[in-house]
């Protein structure tokens, strides 16, 4: 292990032991987003792999660059709320706690996103006529499994979920719609399971436990770590249903790890982890044109049906200078690919800014919209090191649902 990786996991047991502090909030941004970084950092410069190089210095200068313009973004936050009077975590579980929903029209709305997904799923079934987990190709057949339009209705499922544990948070007595919401929360998960997607199922286990932990007190340092494997965990298991072991004997020769074979497993969470910056460094040192919002807006091009035609038009690769089969480049190659240097730093400092304000709205007024808006934001910052999910029309659908649900749910926030 070299300083370089010494440095960066130093940095990140500093963050984690900050966690410890009484009172401290485990996942306010900063620690969230440099404690995610910092391990992204210290394994990549590990070079377990023969696919992956030294980077020189002006590699660093360009793969730091997003990352810190992201956190001067929240430190400017930060102090323009220097002096203010923030909630501790136990008053905003309180003021959570007291939100007053419309219990009626929150149930019907999560029952109707339900059916949409229900409606979804079978659709895409009898067209394709196979379900990815009992599929002779599992891994093949969970990337078809979707369909234009239509295929957007299975992304229903951490609003089904996530707005159902809203409901039990909120909502007293109703054993009997609960019991309903339970029983299609948990019929919605495990079919979702099904399909071996996994974007969808971390994203409705991220913004669970961060509105358990602004909601309650069953999160706390112990169940978070128990949170953190149960999720790991499940992770991996759709890993291993999806591949098998003669996949992941072709994954760990493909990948050229530097280790045994008795480790093998560890190759693919390595790998996933690691080259996103890989590619983002090694597409950064060759890019030559810029596509000025094509990738920054991407679902407003699917949502109007034109993607593929400017595509094809402007002969725009979505994943140029690849050296390897893992083809994401991290949150902020959009950016730099769309805008170069002026996206690196600016639209970072731009998404630092609006995060910071929502978290310190968080720490002022919490409402119930508030903190799911922060729970979105906990699992972009989470998947940061992976892909831009601002990007995915899926994302912007579960959003625009998620807003519809408060816009009909919510009443009498509290007050300052």
């Amino acid at each position: 292990m070299n300083w370089i990786s010494i440095t960066f996991f130093s940095l990140a047991f500093f963050i984690w032991c900050t966690m410890l502090k009484r009172g401290a909030d485990i996942i306010s941004p900063a620690r969230v987003f440099g404690f995610t970084w910092s391990i992204v950092f210290g394994l990549a410069e590990l070079k377990l792999s023969k696919l992956q190089f030294e980077w020189t210095f002006t590699d660093w200068v360009f793969v730091l660059m997003g990352p810190i313009s992201f956190l001067v973004g929240i430190f400017i936050v930060y102090i323009l709320n220097m002096g203010n009077k923030l909630l501790s975590i136990d008053e905003i579980r309180q003021k959570v706690r007291e939100q007053k929903v419309n219990e009626t029209k929150l149930f019907y709305l999560i029952l109707l996103v339900f059916i949409t997904y229900i409606i979804g799923y079978i659709t895409i079934f009898l067209i394709k006529g196979q379900i990815p987990i009992f599929s002779f190709s599992p891994s093949a057949a969970r990337t078809e499994f979707s369909s234009f339009g239509v295929g957007l209705f299975i992304h229903n499922m951490p609003v089904v979920v996530f707005f159902s544990l809203i409901y039990h948070l909120l909502v007293h007595n109703n054993r009997g719609k609960k019991m309903i919401l339970k029983i299609v929360g948990f019929s919605t998960a495990i079919t979702y399971l099904f399909l071996l997607q996994r974007y969808s199922l971390m994203m409705m286990a991220i913004m669970s436990f961060v509105l358990l932990y602004y909601s309650s007190r069953y999160i706390r340092f112990r169940t978070m770590i128990i949170f953190i494997s149960i999720g790991i965990l499940v992770f991996y298991s759709v890993a291993i249903l999806r591949a098998g072991k003669i996949i992941q004997l072709v994954l760990y020769k493909s990948s050229q790890m530097k280790f045994s074979y008795e480790y093998a497993i560890f190759t693919e969470p390595y790998m996933y982890v690691v080259m996103n910056v890989e590619n983002f460094v090694h597409a950064v040192s060759k890019l030559e044109q810029h596509t000025y919002g094509y990738f920054t807006f991407n679902y407003v091009l699917s949502l109007t049906g034109i993607k593929h035609w400017v595509e094809e038009y402007f002969t725009i690769i979505e994943t140029p200078f690849l050296f390897s089969g893992y083809n994401t480049y991290t949150l902020f190659w959009t950016f730099y690919r769309d805008f170069g240097v002026f996206g690196l730093t600016f639209i970072p400092v731009t998404l630092g800014v609006f995060v910071g304000s929502i978290y310190y709205s968080l720490r002022r007024n919490p409402t119930i919209k508030i903190v799911s808006s922060y729970c979105v934001i906990v699992f972009v910052m989470g998947l940061s090191f992976f892909i831009n999910l601002l990007g995915f029309l899926w994302f912007v659908y579960i959003i625009g649902w998620m807003l519809i649900i408060f816009k009909f749910v919510q009443k009498h926030p509290v007050l300052e």
